[in-house]
């Protein structure tokens, strides 16, 4: 697979995280080239054969945002695909919105809603220009299914699902496609053995397939909305959750 005019150049955010990693492989097997968005600290030396670069900055600054983008594009020519995860590593943390203070609130979205869209505007720039892009917000399972203590995360992913939709009418007409993948549990650097039996127990029954969802299991979903051949696929959230939302 290729771009119109060379071989395509993907951004993927968290790219060195456990999720973040199988969505670089799936796309490197696809013969794109992936440069890696992190927050500082993090992907330092990263030398991996499947990323060609490396790009700091925080998700919640727009001038970083602008300028990892510039960085890529400068340094690969284009910007073809952008995939921006927006899970936390882990366990999630409950908080009922009655304890969340203010802080914690804007923090919170300031990361998680913010932060994406910062970075997917200032993606959008280069994809008209060329007329060419895939954007794939990845999304927790917060915003389609109400739990008790995850109030704050369920507004960003909602939020996210929401500019999905609304992005992927603006510019579907410029070649510029708009998707969200929302994964289900994944596990992310821990195990359903390390929990204790209730608690396995409980997040297996609440998973109509039985098990938390793979990495890999997302990451295809991304690679297909990320092909030329998903040209026709836009403003869509998709759910690779199990049927934990159905």
């Amino acid at each position: 697979m290729s771009a119109p005019d060379g071989q395509p150049i993907a951004l993927v955010t968290s790219g060195t995280s456990p999720l973040g990693s199988e969505i670089v492989r799936r796309l490197h097997a696809s013969g794109i080239r992936v440069a890696v968005g992190e927050a500082p600290g993090f992907g330092d030396g990263e030398s991996a054969p499947a990323i060609a670069s490396v790009h700091h900055g925080l998700l919640s600054s727009p001038a970083d945002c602008e300028r990892v983008v510039e960085e890529v594009v400068g340094q690969h020519g284009r910007l073809d695909i952008l995939v921006c995860t927006a899970l936390r590593r882990g366990l999630s943390t409950e908080c009922l919105l009655e304890r969340c203070d203010a802080s914690e609130w804007d923090s919170y979205l300031a990361a998680f809603l913010s932060g994406p869209f910062y970075l997917i505007r200032a993606a959008l720039g280069p994809m008209i220009e060329q007329r060419h892009g895939r954007i794939v917000t990845v999304l927790p399972m917060d915003g389609q299914r109400g739990s008790v203590g995850q109030a704050v995360a369920g507004v960003a992913a909602a939020g996210l699902a929401a500019l999905t939709r609304r992005l992927g009418r603006e510019v579907g007409d410029r070649g510029v496609t708009v998707n969200a993948v929302v994964a289900g549990l994944v596990e992310l650097g821990w195990s359903m053995d390390e929990l204790a039996g209730e608690t396995a127990d409980q997040i297996r029954a609440s998973i109509p397939v039985g098990r938390p969802c793979q990495p890999s299991e997302v990451a295809e979903m991304v690679a297909h909305l990320s092909v030329p051949e998903a040209a026709y696929v836009t403003g869509q959230v998709v759910a690779v959750d199990g049927g934990f939302g159905a």
